[in-house]
């Protein structure tokens, strides 16, 4: 299973009706797309005002059919030119994920928030990254109780890895933070794992808006 997704960041303007153009750009999408798409921002993280799309597929050949479907409809790029009233000119990123493990994840049912944690494998050290990577989704998941996925990174930068666990408020979020953060087993585990496998870690929320 892969993970797509495109990030823009909104300019100053009107948030009513930036919010209102990013909801029928995914409404758009959704009509033409053979997978679902859901609209995220940052919660409480870095990069405000940052709109990102994410769809999940088997294969690659279904993400390239959309776009080309996406390229010849009329409604779509019309949309897109409304997208210049709204961005803020930072370039437009795409990004695409490998999941290499999943404890329960359903893409068919979204959650309301995502927890992610992000690091970048050491050089020489890839085959280890995604066996400790693996090692630590599942024991965070028993803790948590959360659905997870653990990826690579299939574009971008080189060695990227990230573990992504959803939860359905902020409230069921921050106590599978608390258990995770507060568990002296798991934090030994991280401590022993990670020192020579991975570096430049970053965590980060996301609030699902449709």
């Amino acid at each position: 299973m892969y993970t797509f997704f495109r990030s823009v960041r909104l300019g100053p303007g009107s948030v009513q009706e930036q919010m209102a153009w990013s909801v029928s750009m995914t409404e758009k999408v959704n009509q033409i797309s053979e997978t679902t798409f859901t609209l995220w921002t940052p919660f409480m993280s870095p990069g405000i005002n940052r709109l990102i799309w994410l769809t999940f597929v088997d294969d690659l050949a279904t993400l390239e059919a959309t776009g080309d479907k996406l390229m010849t409809d009329s409604g779509y790029h019309m949309l897109l030119e409304q997208a210049v009233r709204y961005s803020s000119g930072d370039p437009i990123d795409d990004g695409l994920l490998n999941v290499v493990h999943n404890n329960g994840f359903d893409p068919s049912k979204p959650p309301a928030y995502i927890a992610e944690i992000e690091a970048l494998a050491r050089p020489g050290a890839g085959t280890r990254a995604v066996e400790v990577g693996i090692e630590l989704a599942q024991r965070g998941q028993q803790l948590s109780g959360a659905p997870s996925t653990f990826s690579v990174g299939a574009t971008g930068r080189y060695g990227y890895c990230a573990w992504h666990s959803g939860f359905t408020s902020i409230t069921e979020l921050q106590r599978a933070n608390e258990k995770v953060n507060t568990d002296a087993k798991f934090a030994e585990l991280v401590d022993k794992s990670v020192k020579d496998v991975f570096e430049q870690g970053a965590q980060n929320i996301y609030r699902r808006i449709a």
